[in-house]
């Protein structure tokens, strides 16, 4: 009866719509906006999606949209320009400094952490980090947040099937 309820609100999502190709645009556009993937991989759960199969399209969308803004990062004068404007002096200067000073470990755990995954990728191409470091330690961590989101998408499923009324 729950997951009844909870159903209007998972289906109806934009990326929900196109199945597993709006999951992998979802995880891209994730990378740049703080856009929920949960949501949509919980929904394709809902709708008997194999666990593996979204693991494998999750990973592979996020570690290409983290690639990408690193390279938007990387190479884009004008993308810097407007995320100053954007985001307030003292939290780029903040970012930038902790990129410095502790290198791959911040940029780990930032990508455990939605919104921080979206500027310390794009700070890490504008400072021009060690890509190879950037990729495995950003790499790790979507990894591991994807195994989350599909555990926790699997037990919240699991939770509200068993309570059905």
């Amino acid at each position: 009866m729950f997951i009844d309820l909870l159903r209007p609100i998972l289906e109806n999502p934009l990326f929900v719509k196109y199945g597993l190709l709006g999951l992998f645009f979802n995880t891209i556009f994730a990378s740049f906006i703080p856009i929920p993937v949960v949501i949509t991989s919980t929904a394709l759960l809902l709708e008997g999606e194999k666990s593996t199969v979204i693991l494998i399209v999750m990973i592979t969308g996020t570690i290409g949209g983290g690639t990408l803004s690193y390279f938007v990062g990387y190479d884009g004068k004008k993308f810097y320009r407007l995320l100053r404007k954007t985001q307030e002096n003292k939290h780029f200067e903040r970012s930038s400094v902790w990129l410095q000073k502790y290198g791959w470990a911040i940029i780990f755990i930032s990508n455990l952490i939605p919104i921080l995954t979206e500027i310390v990728t794009i700070i890490a191409g504008i400072k021009k980090y060690n890509f190879k470091k950037f990729m495995i330690s950003m790499g790790i961590a979507r990894i591991i947040h994807s195994l989350a989101a599909i555990y926790l998408g699997n037990v919240f499923l699991q939770y509200f099937n068993y309570f059905r009324f």
